[in-house]
């Protein structure tokens, strides 16, 4: 019986937050699925965790270390489902994952299904753990079952979509906007991201300031890559390459008042600790833009 879904999962050196998740995927029940781990050249534990499990519906992929975006394309190549539904290795599925997200996509035959994930207690208390709960579930509090979620709404790390209508990922030079960047084209086919409310799942990444700030920067730089492939007046005012928006952002995100908060911490504690996050944010974000103009 050939797959409904083709479950593409890449990883990198991160065995055993693997393991969980591709337990989870193999307890689904109700829909026929294949699922593809691409190892993007691990250097720990992940083949003897993968070679313990015994499932025919697990195949696995090995490449030289090339990225997020080459790992979840040689995945893309290998998936015989009519879904591909793309999932990283640190968010963990619950029961009834995979009917939901079918259950989505008869409703909406062209759409592309957006997990509800959300970040569990057991991955921490601490004041930005809580401040990275709330901005990461804001954008689907109180939405319905089938909302559309605009075009920035096509978050990869755990979406599917009819395979005929998916498309190669365009790796970038750093982190940031690949999936933005292919979730541009398939809106402007007329592919819709829509809410699965009910396709649960716990995204277990432990998340730190000090590597969002990086991300957050790195977020900015990759903005000019995302608007040099799609140089369109939505897209420069989306990222903020605009020249108003950079000067605006310039002003309201000064980066030496984010190294002071950086340097000394004493704030998280306080009752505005979520706003001094935000502002960190966007000021690494920010300073990202200005960097990244002429590289």
């Amino acid at each position: 019986m050939e797959p409904t879904f083709s479950v593409v999962i890449p990883t990198y050196n991160r065995a055993q937050l693997l393991a969980r998740t591709v337990r989870a995927f193999l307890a689904q029940d109700g829909v026929p699925f294949e699922v593809i781990v691409v190892d993007d050249g691990s250097t720990d534990a992940t083949p003897e965790v993968l070679a313990g499990f015994r499932d025919p519906r697990l195949r696995v992929l090995r490449q030289p270390n090339a990225g997020l975006a080459s790992a979840r394309n040689a995945g893309l190549l290998q998936a015989r489902g009519q879904y591909v539904l793309f999932n990283d290795d640190d968010i963990v599925p619950e029961a009834g994952f995979l009917q939901a997200h079918l259950a989505l996509h008869r409703r909406y035959p062209s759409a592309a299904a957006v997990s509800r994930t959300y970040i569990p207690d057991g991955v921490g208390q601490e004041p930005f753990v809580r401040f990275w709960r709330a901005r990461a579930e804001s954008g689907v509090r109180g939405r319905a079952e089938g909302a559309s979620l605009g075009w920035g709404g096509f978050w990869f790390a755990s979406l599917s979509l009819p395979l005929g209508v998916a498309e190669a990922f365009v790796p970038f030079r750093g982190y940031g906007w690949e999936e933005h960047e292919l979730g541009w084209r398939l809106w402007r086919k007329g592919v819709r991201p829509r809410l699965a409310l009910k396709a649960r799942a716990a995204h277990e990444d432990r998340v730190s300031l000090e590597v969002m700030v990086a991300k957050s920067r790195s977020l900015g730089r990759m903005a000019w890559q995302f608007y040099r492939l799609h140089p369109h007046p939505l897209v420069a005012l989306w990222t903020g390459v605009h020249p108003l928006a950079r000067a605006y952002k310039r002003w309201a995100y000064p980066w030496a008042r984010a190294e002071r908060l950086l340097q000394v911490r004493d704030w998280e504690a306080g009752a505005g600790a979520f706003a001094a996050y935000r502002f960190v944010l966007e000021a690494a974000y920010t300073q990202g833009l200005l960097e990244g103009k002429d590289g």
